[in-house]
């Protein structure tokens, strides 16, 4: 564990401008969108889902830390350390993780602030002489529920074919960037190809989950969207776990 915290400290200190230009950024948009929720609603308030396309980028950036030790030569340093070479990727990936984790909390408070604002400000008609408010909402454990669930199934995924991408780039000894390709295109392939009996299977397990959105008249539909992300992370640890394989077999200095 000692040995991983090093590692994790490391990357970490190696992405701190890359970390501060998403936080900055994820922070700046937020607020600006804060701004167009209230009283009289601007569409800018809509900016608030801009943070959230990160997690379409942020398995991008694992590669490219990965890959960029061997292109600044690097990785004889990091290789040369008495730890497992399956730890360094996990180390890595822990890392982007951490980061995509912050942007999720970071964007969602302020999500939450802006359903709050919106649910405020709805429109009052004038009925017989008397404002009749109307209230729609979402839950805040709604607005969190469904914000994790888009963001992890965006993430999870690609996490893990970035993972098993790192692996196979490693592993061959020519044309890296299009097995890189090839690895994406089959997971992408192979994460539809499975969705449907995995997560169908998950739903005979667990169940559906039933969301409080009274913005649905009152009603209380099911979903079986918590279990997508649970089959996202599933497939993301089966990534991982390839990833780190080829990483422990085929990784020399």
């Amino acid at each position: 564990m000692r040995y991983f915290a090093a590692l994790y400290m490391k990357e970490l200190r190696a992405q701190r401008m890359v970390a501060a230009v998403l936080l900055l950024g994820t922070l700046g948009i937020a607020v600006y969108a804060l701004t167009g929720a209230g009283e009289n609603p601007s569409a800018r308030a809509a900016l608030i889902v801009l943070p959230y396309a990160s997690a379409l980028g942020l398995p991008f950036l694992l590669v490219h830390t990965i890959s960029g030790e061997w292109t600044a030569q690097t990785h004889y340093q990091i290789l040369a350390l008495p730890v497992p070479r399956w730890m360094i990727l996990l180390a890595k990936v822990t890392v982007v993780l951490s980061l995509g984790l912050v942007i999720y909390v970071c964007s969602t408070v302020f999500l939450q602030l802006i359903s709050e604002r919106m649910t405020a400000a709805i429109v009052t008609n004038e009925e017989g002489g008397f404002l009749s408010l109307m209230e729609p909402h979402a839950s805040a454990s709604s607005v969190w529920g469904f914000a994790a669930i888009v963001y992890g199934v965006m993430l999870l995924p690609l996490i893990g074919i970035a993972c098993a991408a790192a692996g196979v780039r490693v592993m061959a000894k020519r044309f890296k960037g299009l097995a890189t390709v090839g690895v994406f295109v089959v997971g992408g392939y192979l994460y539809a190809k499975l969705q449907g009996p995995v997560v169908g299977a998950l739903v005979r397990i667990f169940g559906e989950w039933r969301m409080d959105m009274a913005i649905h008249r009152g009603m209380e539909p099911t979903s079986d969207a918590h279990l997508l992300l649970m089959y996202s992370a599933l497939f993301a640890g089966l990534g991982i776990g390839v990833g780190a394989l080829l990483f422990e077999r085929y990784v020399e200095a």
